[in-house]
């Protein structure tokens, strides 16, 4: 990742910038959930972004309860082959 990456907070909300910030905020996250995210496809737009379709399993990690079964599309931004952006678009 670029040391300043801008990484979208699907979880809480918002956005995290920074290297750092986002290693807080993913093992915030899985001290509280337990999620599998696997690609399922990759397109490669005109713009230089990469949109990943991909499959999201969210379990709480206390109970095991599912918190949610989805399809959802990432968006990268790479700069000098680093991550310089990760925006959460959504339910596909």
């Amino acid at each position: 990742m670029h040391p300043d990456v801008d990484w979208s907070n699907g979880w809480e909300g918002g956005r995290i910038v920074g290297r750092e910030a986002v290693g807080r905020y993913w093992r915030r996250q899985f001290e509280e959930i337990s999620s599998r995210v696997e690609p399922q496809a990759f397109a490669a737009g005109p713009d230089g972004l990469i949109t990943v379709d991909v499959h999201q399993v969210v379990h709480d990690r206390q109970s095991g309860e599912l918190l949610s079964d989805t399809f959802v599309r990432h968006r990268y931004q790479i700069e000098n082959g680093l991550i310089s952006r990760m925006d959460v678009l959504g339910e596909r």
